[in-house]
């Protein structure tokens, strides 16, 4: 009997694979440690955090063969919480030690596309040419321990929320002698009432006249170069807002960024700048940031990283401040998929600048800030 029933499944399983029409992957990644947090003004905590060297997630992707070279794609990818009982799907990560990289929805990037000799275009939430460029360059990015992150001056260009867009379309070109060209389109809408915010159930019919909905559209293209132990990439993002939204700022964004493998250790630069404008109102900022990396192999396992980056932030209505943060760490390769890790990353802002490890564990203004993590981060 039991016999019968496991060649009924095997047949089963067989029917089904033979009318499947896309090769599906499922994917991953599962980080979890023990961290260190200190602050200026602030009482120093220990706590265990999923995802400080890379965001815990759990990712399906496929493909289906269209023929004439042409093919579809997809990838469904959320963040988890390994620490905790919450999973996937049920809370954002908001505010914690590792989800400051994430958004406030727990879908990391969402997609579907064609892909083929005219290159890849995709249209869903998506990781942007700024989220790309913002890794690139950079051994530590999206991690607690990254410098650059920690440092404001950015909004598109970043390796974690802010760089990853909805209701977006990308297009990615084949490679030309190792460049590569990526356009992407972003448009976000917002509704309100008048005297109510947008998310107020109880919001009372417009006035006549009073706009009610308006848009904030997101342009980036960027263009990267990859050929040997060269690695370069400059991007550049553009977000007009329209005069009615609530949050009516226009951004331009330029970034540049450049990495060399010496074999005996890699070399990683980065330099960009960020320029705001506020509709209707005498506010301009114009901040700049740039960071310097090395990733040193050590035996056949060991990988020593130190970075250093540091922010100059300027505007019309607050003084100037700036930031500067510095990480030294360690990565061991315990196998193709698992990595051991530890690093300790400081934080110090002089004149106005208030930046800190994440979310609000800030020191005060000119204050310090340093965490010391180790962990594991396993990749499936």
């Amino acid at each position: 009997m039991q016999k019968k029933i496991i060649a009924l499944a095997v047949a089963a399983l067989a029917s089904s694979a033979a009318f499947a029409q896309s090769n599906v992957t499922v994917y991953g990644v599962v980080d979890a440690g023990v961290a260190r947090m200190s602050a200026t003004g602030l009482k120093s905590q220990t706590a265990v955090e999923s995802g400080m060297l890379g965001g815990s997630r759990i990712g399906f992707k496929g493909v289906e063969d269209l023929g004439n070279g042409l093919k579809a794609v997809f990838v469904l990818e959320y963040a988890l919480a390994v620490d905790d009982n919450t999973g996937v799907g049920t809370t954002d990560q908001a505010g914690t030690f590792a989800g400051s990289n994430w958004s406030s929805t727990v879908a990391r990037q969402q997609f579907v596309g064609l892909t083929g000799n005219f290159g890849t275009a995709v249209v869903g939430r998506l990781q942007t040419a700024g989220y790309d460029w913002a890794c690139a360059y950079n051994p530590l990015a999206g991690s607690a321990l990254d410098t650059v992150g920690k440092l404001k001056a950015a909004t598109l260009l970043s390796c974690g929320s802010a760089g990853r867009a909805n209701n977006a379309l990308a297009y990615i070109s084949p490679s030309f002698g190792g460049v590569t060209i990526a356009v992407n389109h972003a448009k976000v809408t917002e509704s309100r009432a008048l005297n109510n915010t947008p998310s107020d159930p109880l919001a009372l019919p417009p006035v006549v006249g009073t706009p009610t909905q308006s848009d904030s559209n997101a342009y980036l293209v960027s263009a990267t170069y990859a050929n040997g132990p060269i690695g370069a990439g400059l991007v550049y993002s553009k977000i007009n807002a329209d005069a009615t939204t609530l949050n009516n700022t226009n951004v331009v964004e330029i970034g540049l960024g450049g990495s060399y493998d010496f074999k005996v250790v890699k070399v990683f630069a980065t330099y960009q700048t960020q320029k705001q404008s506020q509709l209707g109102a005498n506010s301009e900022g114009s901040d700049r940031k740039y960071s310097l990396a090395v990733a040193a192999p050590v035996g056949a396992a060991g990988t020593v990283v130190g970075s250093y980056a540091r922010n100059k932030l300027k505007n019309n209505i607050v003084a100037d401040d700036s930031s500067s943060a510095w990480n030294v760490s360690y990565l061991h390769a315990l196998s193709k998929r698992t990595t051991a890790y530890a690093g300790y990353t400081h934080v110090s802002n002089q004149l106005n600048g208030n930046v800190g490890i994440v979310g609000a564990y800030v020191p005060a203004f000119d204050g310090t800030a340093s965490v010391l993590g180790l962990g594991i981060n396993h990749k499936f």
